[in-house]
């Protein structure tokens, strides 16, 4: 396994994996909530569970993207979310560069 998966600071991006050929092709990858919310939404390797029963139960081929946050371009603030008990999770304001994208690994979610 990658050391970036050890790292408590490293950023994890839950995507399909349909998508991670697309995404690695670009050079700056965003999500709707960019739009939207004005963030992109993303979390610590300790917090990936939490965020795959609440959002991805029942979906299946999943990626992990991890990031190394010393490599993004744009802002990273450190926010709660609506579960406290989960701690603050990363939020990237603006679009992620995506040779920030250290490693990837599939998960199964059903």
């Amino acid at each position: 396994m990658h050391p970036y998966f050890n790292d408590p600071l490293a950023i994890i991006l839950i995507v399909p994996s349909s998508h991670v050929k697309a995404i690695m092709a670009l050079p700056y990858y965003d999500t709707p909530s960019l739009a939207r919310e004005g963030f992109i939404h993303a979390c610590f390797h300790h917090q990936v569970d939490y965020v795959v029963k609440r959002f991805y139960q029942g979906q299946d081929n999943l990626t992990l993207l991890v990031i190394d946050p010393d490599l993004v371009t744009a802002e990273i603030k450190y926010e709660s979310a609506s579960d406290a008990q989960y701690g603050n999770f990363p939020h990237v304001y603006g679009q992620i560069n995506t040779n920030a994208i250290v490693s990837q690994a599939r998960i199964n979610c059903i």
